[in-house]
Order: structure tokens, then sequence, then C-alpha cells
């Protein structure tokens, strides 16, 4: 009687070498993959600093010049409204980037709001740790944000803010502990945001795989729960590709009872598909 073997034609030692070989070829595959990741971070990082210097907002022009009509149009109406924008770097923690840069930059001067958000940097470790978290790792971090909050409040400068928060050692420490801020905020509100989760995922898992790690961009549900951890209130302005041919502006208040007709934001950002930039009016 043929063996299955002999009906083939196949040996048992060629589909070994066969497995042998397809997953020397995957392996390769996939070491080729992070050496090009790992290129394409490489020069992101020397290309893009994490901060920029504030830059006239009709450069702009120059990146949309051959684009659509409605591109251009939104470009123009964005030139009228802010003088300027401050870039940031394009790697997934573009949002909490531009948070604490804009929140420390709009307080260089004003001692009771950094000392309001020191307080609540502090409190936040003994919050964590009730959720889970372990004391000495969320002690690491924050004392960092500490630091650098205590630097901003005895400097008081622009530029050393700037040479501050275009260090990774440091800045990195600050978007991570923003992001438990963030997490922190919708596991201690469950209940209501459960509801804007999908795939299944409860609040937990989210906050575990798309709120902590580092990289992972950001959409509304951070954006509410930051700004409403923090009481810092925020604009986000959108430019997209949509066939609305105005902006369009969000604004996320620190406080429910907040007004449209009241609101004052704190910081403002633009949104373009994936990433976060600041905008000044001045």
């Amino acid at each position: 009687m043929s063996t299955e073997h002999e009906h083939t034609g196949v040996s048992a030692s060629d589909n070994t070498n066969a497995a042998t070989t397809y997953h020397t070829t995957h392996d390769i595959d996939l070491d080729l993959q992070t050496q090009q990741q790992s290129q394409i971070e490489n020069e992101v990082a020397l290309n893009q600093p994490l901060i920029s210097e504030k830059i006239p907002s009709i450069q702009l022009q120059n990146e949309y010049a051959s684009d659509d009509k409605i591109y251009q149009d939104k470009v123009s109406e964005l030139i009228k409204r802010y003088k300027y924008i401050r870039r940031t770097r394009r790697d997934g923690n573009c949002f909490y980037r531009a948070f604490a840069f804009g929140f420390l930059e709009k307080n260089l001067n004003n001692q009771s709001e950094l000392e309001r958000f020191r307080q609540l940097t502090n409190d936040l470790k003994d919050q964590l740790v009730k959720l889970g978290y372990l004391e000495f790792t969320v002690e690491d971090v924050r004392d960092i944000v500490l630091e650098i909050i205590d630097n901003v409040r005895k400097e008081g400068s622009e530029r050393n803010l700037i040479e501050s928060l275009s260090s990774s050692n440091y800045s990195d420490y600050f978007v991570a502990y923003l992001r438990l801020f963030t997490s922190a905020y919708l596991q201690m509100n469950r209940e209501f945001f459960e509801n804007f989760i999908e795939d299944g995922k409860n609040v937990k898992q989210f906050c575990s795989t798309e709120v902590e790690p580092m990289a992972r961009e950001s959409d509304n549900i951070h954006i509410i729960a930051l700004t409403k951890a923090a009481l810092v209130p925020l604009r986000v302005i959108y430019m997209d590709r949509s066939e609305q041919s105005t902006l369009t502006t969000h604004d996320f208040a620190a406080h429910d009872d907040e007004s449209n007709e009241t609101f004052q934001p704190m910081i403002t950002m633009l949104y373009r598909p994936g990433h976060y930039d600041l905008l000044y009016e001045d």
C-alpha cells in the first residue's frame, strides 16, 4: 500500500526542509521590516524635532499649493485666524506632547496655575496605585514631571521650556504621565466612557492597548478625558479633505457646565489626519 508521501511525491524530509525554509524566510522578512521601521524612525528623529520654534502659518501654503481648492480654502482661512504654528514630531505622541508644551508655555508666568497642575500631578500617583499600578514605577515618572514643572516655575522662559521638552529624556516622561492621567480618568469614569469604546473592549483593556502605550495615536475620547482630568480647556481646529469648505472647530471644556459663550481655550491645536500641532493667534 502506498503512503500519502508516495502519492504526492513529497517526502517527510522535504516537508521539514520546506518548513525550515519558510520560517527562515519569514524571520528574515520580519527582521527586514524591523530594520526598515527603525530606519524610518531614525530619519524622522533627525528631520523632525520633538517641538519646533514658532513658524508663520503662511508657510502652510507651500505644503498645500498643489492640492484641491477645498484644502486651499481651508489653509487660507486658517492663516487669517492663526498667525503662527508650532510643529510637533509625527511619532504618535504628538497630541500629548503638544498638550504638555502648550500648557506650560501658556502658564510660564502663572504661578498659581502651575502650582494647581503640580498638585494634580502629585496626587495622580495615589489614584494610580488604587487602580493597581506599581507605586515605585509611577513615582519614577511622576518625579521627573514634577522636576520639569518646578524648572518652569523657577526659570519661566520659552527657551528653557523648548530645550527641556525637546529632550526625549524629559519629554517622553511627560508624555507617559499624561497618558496615565488620561487612563486614570477613563477608568474612574468607566460607566460613561464604556459606551464609546468599540471592538468589544472594556475600559481597562482599552486603556492598556490604546491609551497607555507610547506612540498610540489619540482620538476624541482621549482628548475629552485629559482635558477634564487636567482641567485644561482645549480647542482643536480640524483641517481635512472633507467636502465642507470651512474649518471645523471643536471645543473641549474642562467643566461640564462651561457654556459655548464663555469658553476660552488655554491651548489651541491644529489637527490634520493623524497629527496635532499647536496654533497661536499672535
